[in-house]
């Protein structure tokens, strides 16, 4: 969702200094969040572009080359993860803690292979409804 709120935000409307989406997850529960760096007087402007988006991203989902970009980024974050003895530890200290199996590499990659559209839609549709999205924004105001 980055590179599509980045065009659409920055480049295209330069709305933002920095716009990025990120995420932390946790055995039941976890947080979604944008991040956009904007000047006062376009925040409202900046916040109606990123519901759009989201409206969007639920209404549309995500088209061949977006997955297929999305599911090779977060591949190729794992495989660079797994080249720092600390991200490592940090996964495998998770694993125990969330008493979940192990998987190697390899295993999350296909598991990441088999998402489909469908998937995405259905999760979209259950976490990005911009009517139950909480905003914070921290201002001179």
């Amino acid at each position: 969702m980055s590179s599509r709120l980045f065009q659409r935000v920055r480049e295209e409307l330069g709305l933002a200094y920095s716009v990025f989406s990120w995420q932390s997850f946790y055995r039941r529960a976890g947080l979604a969040g944008i991040y956009v760096g904007t000047r006062p007087e376009w925040a409202d402007r900046a916040e109606a572009v990123v519901r759009e988006e989201l409206e969007r991203l639920v209404g549309e989902g995500l088209d061949e080359v977006e997955l297929a970009d999305a599911k090779g980024q977060l591949k190729g974050q794992l495989v660079l993860a797994l080249e720092s003895a600390g991200t490592r530890l940090h996964r495998l200290a998770g694993i125990a803690l969330y008493d979940e199996p192990f998987r190697t590499a390899e295993q999350v990659m296909a598991e990441v292979d088999g998402v489909t559209h469908a998937d995405v839609a259905a999760l979209a549709a259950q976490y990005f409804r911009p009517a139950h999205l909480c905003v914070t924004r921290l201002g001179p105001n």
